[in-house]
């Protein structure tokens, strides 16, 4: 699973929740970005673009602004997959207090049950896509009572 942390500068923040969740939990991948070419550009940080958009199943910001940023540039394309954690710019990298609200959200926020059911609808399609078969045809090949192809 693509998980994509976002704020305005890609400095503090988002940066912080990228470095915090990526070592806290292998199993996914996460990556962050700024909402601001003028800072991105300034600090030397990574802009975010529809490719990284794209790329992740679910995209976190911090603000009400950065939901309205990335409506301005890409429409409604995005935006069933965007949340808005609501962290202040208030915090530095990596400090104690905003690690601290970022566990609040993930607790708020059910991340792991939110994942779940992501990975599970990616995983359903992604078979679909592989085997080229129909939802019907899927659901009558896996039965999940059965133990035959089980170790």
């Amino acid at each position: 699973m693509n998980i994509l942390f976002l704020c305005t500068s890609n400095l503090n923040r988002s940066k912080t929740a990228e470095d915090y969740f990526a070592e806290k939990d292998p199993l996914r991948v996460y990556r962050s970005a700024g909402l601001s070419e003028k800072e991105c550009k300034r600090n030397g940080t990574t802009l975010c673009s529809e490719e990284l958009l794209t790329w992740a199943d679910v995209v976190f910001v911090m603000e009400k602004e950065h939901v309205r940023r990335i409506e301005n540039y890409t429409g409604q394309r995005f935006l069933d997959k965007v949340i808005n954690l609501d962290i202040p710019d208030v915090y530095q990298h990596g400090e104690p207090a905003l690690i601290e609200q970022l566990e609040k959200r993930r607790d708020a926020m059910q991340f792991e049950e939110l994942f779940a059911r992501i990975e599970s609808q990616s995983s359903a399609r992604a078979a679909l896509r592989l085997f080229e078969v129909s939802a019907t045809e899927l659901a009558e090949t896996y039965q999940s009572g059965s133990t035959e192809g089980k170790f």
